[in-house]
C-alpha cells in the first residue's frame, strides 16, 4: 500500500470513528449563535442503564456495619421549612431531621450534607416496554422512555433501591421492564437482617421498591387495589405478572417472598385479598403469610409493641387498613380571603392519631431497632433499615398544611430517636426525600392560588401556599396519594451521619444513594458482582411423601426471577414457566430455598430439567431418574430429604443477563476495533515513509 492511500485509509477509519462517537453521543440541541443552550448530559438509552445516572460514581465508600434510611415523602426543602416555622419558630430546629449531616450536632461522628436530583424517564408504563391497556394486557411502548423532570414515588424509590433510574409507576424494573435487583435482595444475600417501616399502606411505592418489582404501583395484592371483596387486578396490574398467568405475583404476595425480617406499616385490608393462583390459591394474603410462618399482627398497636423476635418467624405487622392517621386534624387550603388572616388556623391534635395508642412513627422505630438488634444476623452481619414519614406527601397533595406538618413532626421525632440509639461509629444514619411538592412559605396570600394562614410558634402569621392545582380535590379513587396537588421537580436535600455521610455532599442524584447505602454495607453493585451472586446456584428435586415432585433451587441470589423448562429423555417439553414478559416466571425468594412444582412428572420416566436465572443467566441442568410406581418414596441411595436428583451451575457458566453490558457498551468496544485499526494504518504509513 502506498504512503497515500495508507493515510488515506488511515483518515477514513477515524472518521468512521467519529461517525460511531456520534452515534454513541446523545444528540442535542445547540444554539451556535450565542452558545447560551449546550446541554451535556446523558440520552435515555445511555441513563436507562444500571449505574449510569450517577453523579460520583469515582468516589469511594467507607464500610459501615448498618445503614438505617428516612425517607420522608414529599419532603422538599419547602416541607421541611413550614414545619420548622410553624413547630419550632424561624430560627428553631428540628431534634432529628436538623441534627443528622450537621457538622458537630451529634459528636465527632462524620457529616455531610447535600443535594440530589430526581428526575425519571417516561411519565408512566405507557412510556414503557411494558405498558397495559384498561384490561391488563401489554402494550409495548417502541421507543420506550423520555426525560422526565418530575419524579414519582416509585421512580425515585426505584432509583435508591436498584441504582436503575426508571419511568413513574415502575417498581424496581428498568424502562424495558427487566427486574432490577433491590437493596434488601443484596442485603439478604449478604446475611443481612432487614427491616421496613412506613407510615403508608405497606404497598405503597415507596416501601414497595424493597419488597418487589412491579411495572405498575397500583399492583397492591392478588385482586388488585381492593380490600378483597372485589377484584380489579386488571386494572391495576399487568395481566402477565399476575400469579394465575404465570408471572411473579402481586407486591403483597412479592413481600412475603422477600421476607424481610421487620415489616411494620399500613394497608392491612389488601392482605384480605384471596389469592388467585399458586401455592396458596384460594387462601387469602394473611393466611398465608401465616402459613410461611411470619408473627402477623392486624390493627392492634399493643400487639405490635409485645412482639419480641423469634427465630425464622419474621414480623408482619400492619397497624391499619390504609394510610395510617395523621397526628394533626386537617386544615383546609382556600382562596384569598382577608378573614384568614384575622383568624390563622392552629393546628389541633387528632384523636385517631395511632400515636395515642403506641403506634406512631417512632414506636414502630424503636419496635424495628429492637427486633433487628435481637436478630443474629443482624448482631453478626449487620442490618438496613427504611423508615417513610409518607403522608407529608400524602396531605400535601391534600393541600392540608397541618396534615403534613404533623407527619414531618412524627418523622422527626423518629429520626431523633434513631440517633440517640444506634451507634453512629458503626452505623451509617441517612435522611432524604424522594421528590418534591407544592407548599410554599410566603409573606402574604397569593391571589391566584389556594392557601392556609397558620400562627406559627414565633407568635406571627404564616401563609402556606398551594399553587398547582386550582381546588383541593380528590378524584374518585383519591388518586395514588389522595388529592390533585402536584409533585415538583427540583433537587433535594439528602443529609447523612456516621461512617461514610460525606458521600453525600456536593450535588447527586437518587442513584448515588444505592451506591453509598450499597457500598457502606458491602453489597453487590455492578452487574457483574451481582451476577456472581447465582454462581454456586444448586437444584435438587425431591419426591414427597405424598408422591408429588418438587425442584427446590438454592444459591440464586443474583437473580429476580427464574425461567424452567422439563424435558422428557425424548426431548418433548412436558412442562415450563411463562417467559411472555421480564415479569413472567418464577419468584426467586432471596437467600431462601426456591419451590418449583414439577406436578406433569410421571413415575418411572427420565427427564432433564433446566432452570435459568433471567437477570444472571446461570443455568442449572439436572437429569432426572423418576422412581418406578410401586417404589419407596425415596429412590434407593438418595439422602434423608428424599433428593432423587440434583445439579449445580456450572463453573464456566458465564452469561449476563439483562443487567449485562449493552448498547453503549457494545457501541465502545466498536470503537476500540476500529481505533486499532486506524492506528495500525497510520504507523504502516509512517514506516512507508521512512522506508522511501
Amino acid at each position: 500500500m502506498g504512503n497515500h492511500k495508507a493515510l488515506t485509509s488511515a483518515v477514513a477509519a477515524i472518521a468512521s470513528i467519529a461517525t460511531l462517537g456520534a452515534l454513541a453521543a446523545p444528540a442535542f440541541a445547540v444554539d451556535a449563535a450565542n452558545g447560551t443552550y449546550s446541554p451535556n448530559g446523558k440520552s435515555v438509552a445511555e441513563l436507562a442503564k444500571h449505574g449510569a445516572a450517577q453523579r460520583i460514581a469515582a468516589i469511594g465508600n467507607k464500610s459501615a456495619k448498618n445503614v438505617v434510611l428516612f425517607i420522608g415523602d414529599g419532603m422538599g426543602d419547602s416541607e421541611i421549612t413550614v414545619a420548622r416555622d410553624y413547630l419550632k419558630g424561624a430560627n428553631g430546629h428540628f431534634d432529628g431531621l436538623d441534627a443528622v449531616g450537621q457538622p458537630g450536632a451529634l459528636d465527632d461522628v462524620q457529616a455531610g450534607t447535600g443535594q440530589y436530583t430526581t428526575f425519571s424517564l417516561g411519565d408512566g408504563s405507557k412510556d414503557s416496554a411494558v405498558g397495559k391497556d384498561g384490561a391488563g394486557k401489554l402494550v409495548a411502548n417502541p421507543n420506550p422512555g423520555k426525560l422526565t423532570p418530575v419524579t414519582d414515588s416509585s421512580a425515585s424509590g426505584s432509583a435508591w433501591a436498584t441504582g436503575t433510574k426508571t419511568y413513574n409507576n415502575a417498581v424496581d424494573v428498568d424502562i424495558y421492564g427487566n427486574p432490577q435487583l433491590n437493596l434488601f435482595e443484596l442485603a439478604k444475600a449478604a446475611g443481612k437482617a432487614t427491616g421496613n417501616v412506613s407510615t403508608a399502606e405497606i404497598q405503597d411505592a415507596t416501601p414497595a421498591v424493597l419488597e418487589s418489582h412491579s411495572t405498575e404501583r397500583a399492583c397492591y395484592g392478588p385482586q388488585g387495589k381492593t380490600d378483597g371483596k372485589t377484584n380489579n387486578a386488571s386494572k391495576q396490574c399487568l395481566a402477565n405478572q399476575l400469579k394465575e398467568n404465570g408471572g411473579i405475583g402481586s407486591i403483597s404476595e412479592q413481600l412475603l417472598d422477600t421476607r424481610a425480617d421487620v415489616t411494620i406499616g399500613g394497608g392491612s385490608k389488601y392482605f384480605r385479598q384471596t389469592v388467585q393462583g399458586g401455592e396458596y390459591k384460594g387462601k387469602t394474603v394473611w393466611e398465608q403469610a401465616k402459613d410461611m410462618g411470619f408473627q402477623t399482627v392486624e390493627n392492634d398497636p399493643a400487639a405490635m409493641n409485645a412482639l419480641q423476635y423469634k427465630d425464622g418467624q419474621p414480623v408482619l405487622a400492619l397497624m391499619s387498613d390504609g394510610n395510617m392517621p395523621t397526628k394533626f386534624n386537617p386544615s383546609e387550603a382556600t382562596a384569598k380571603d382577608p378573614a384568614k388572616d384575622a383568624n390563622p388556623t392552629v393546628c389541633t391534635p387528632n384523636d385517631a392519631w395511632l400515636g395515642n395508642r403506641g403506634a406512631s412513627l417512632k414506636d414502630m422505630t424503636k419496635k424495628a431497632l429492637d427486633l433487628l438488634n435481637a436478630n443474629p444476623n443482624g448482631q453478626k452481619n449487620g442490618f438496613l433499615l427504611q423508615v417513610e414519614g409518607a403522608s407529608i406527601d400524602k396531605q400535601d397533595h391534600n393541600a392540608n398544611a397541618c396534615g403534613q406538618i404533623g407527619e414531618t413532626d412524627d418523622f422527626d421525632q423518629a429520626i431523633a430517636y434513631a440517633i440517640k440509639n444506634v451507634d453512629l461509629t458503626n452505623t451509617l444514619v441517612i435522611v432524604t426525600a424522594d421528590h418534591a411538592h407544592t407548599s410554599q412559605v410566603l409573606n402574604a396570600q397569593p391571589a391566584y392560588a389556594l392557601s392556609t394562614v397558620l400562627k406559627s410558634a414565633d407568635g406571627n402569621n404564616m401563609v402556606v401556599s398551594y399553587g398547582t392545582a386550582q381546588e383541593a380535590s380528590t378524584d374518585a379513587e383519591g388518586g395514588y396519594n389522595g388529592g390533585d396537588m402536584e409533585h415538583t421537580g427540583t433537587q433535594l436535600r439528602i443529609a447523612a451521619s456516621g461512617p461514610g455521610a460525606q458521600r453525600v455532599i456536593g450535588l447527586t442524584d437518587q442513584t448515588d444513594n444505592f451506591y453509598t447505602i450499597a457500598g457502606a454495607l458491602g453489597l453487590a453493585t455492578s452487574p457483574d458482582e451481582q451476577n456472581a451472586l447465582s454462581k454456586d446456584g444448586t437444584v435438587k428435586v425431591s419426591r414427597t411423601q405424598a408422591g408429588k415432585y418438587v425442584a427446590n433451587v438454592d444459591g440464586f441470589n443474583g437473580d429476580a426471577l427464574l425461567s424452567y423448562e422439563l424435558k422428557d429423555k425424548n426431548g418433548t417439553v412436558v412442562s415450563k414457566s411463562d417467559s411472555s414478559t421480564p415479569l413472567s416466571g418464577v419468584r426467586v425468594k432471596p437467600a431462601q430455598t426456591t419451590s418449583i412444582a414439577l406436578d406433569k412428572m410421571s413415575e418411572g420416566a427420565e427427564y432433564t430439567l433446566t432452570v435459568t436465572g433471567r437477570q444472571s443467566g446461570k443455568v442449572a441442568t439436572v437429569a432426572i431418574q423418576a422412581p418406578a410406581a410401586g417404589s419407596a418414596d425415596k429412590k434407593p441411595g438418595a439422602d434423608k430429604n428424599g433428593v432423587i436428583a440434583s445439579g449445580k451451575v456450572p463453573n464456566d457458566s458465564a452469561v449476563s443477563g439483562p443487567l449485562g453490558a449493552t448498547g453503549t457498551a457494545v457501541m465502545a468496544i466498536a470503537i476500540a476495533a476500529v481505533m486499532l485499526v486506524a492506528i495500525a494504518m497510520l504507523i504502516k504509513a509512517a514506516r512507508n515513509a521512512r522506508n522511501n
